[in-house]
């Protein structure tokens, strides 16, 4: 075999090598924020899903990410609206306020453990399952879908 035949065949092979690999290691696409919205499932490991018997008006958690860079949502009693920022992983929210509705006991508890995760909010991941994972500052969580 000449020296070109060679250089040749080396070349073919490692072309090859290479493109078995091109996929290893690399991170799956993640949906952005931006013009998003999101049904709260799970706060901190209790599941939040259900419904609320006797509950007053939505007894559900929603987040809608603005393209404005604005963020507001029902915290399972109340609306609420503010800023937020996202670069990378990092969240940061500012200017919080709500609506002041008087809704059930489990609806107040609810609504007061989303917004001080929102609130404390400090990263955020996407599972494989397409589920938001906001991490507060203390190690607690929101997921949403």
């Amino acid at each position: 075999m000449n020296r070109l035949t060679s250089l040749a065949l080396v070349s073919a092979l490692s072309l090859v090598a290479l493109s078995g690999c091109a996929g290893v290691g690399k991170p799956s696409p993640q949906p952005g924020l931006t013009g998003t919205e999101w049904q709260v499932r799970d706060l901190n490991g209790m599941d939040v899903s259900g419904e609320l018997p006797g509950s007053v008006g939505q007894a559900a958690g929603t987040l809608h990410f603005g393209e404005d860079g604005e963020l507001y949502g029902r915290a399972f009693c109340n609306g609420f609206r503010g800023g937020y920022r996202l670069e990378g992983n990092k969240l940061e929210t500012t200017g919080m306020a709500g609506t002041m509705m008087l809704c059930t006991p489990v609806q107040m508890e609810r609504e007061q453990v989303m917004l001080d995760i929102l609130g404390n909010g400090r990263r955020i991941e996407f599972t494989p399952k397409g589920e938001l994972v906001i991490h507060a500052e203390d190690g607690r969580t929101l997921t949403a879908r």
